[in-house]
């Protein structure tokens, strides 16, 4: 009865690792641009929201 060794299993390679995390990094930046994209197609106010109740800004002096 002879031994025979078992084969090595080979630890997944860090290779794939590192394009996986590009790929989700990419992602993410795609997105980020596509929100900001949006968010200025739809219409940014210059000014920011006054209260309903407040007197427009000339009224004030």
């Amino acid at each position: 009865m002879t031994i025979q060794p078992r084969p090595r299993t080979r630890l997944p390679s860090c290779g794939r690792d590192r394009d996986h995390r590009t790929t989700v990094l990419a992602a993410l930046f795609l997105a980020a641009s596509a929100a900001a994209v949006v968010y200025v197609l739809l219409g940014v106010q210059d000014q920011p929201v006054e209260p309903a109740g407040a007197p427009p800004q000339a009224v004030r002096g």
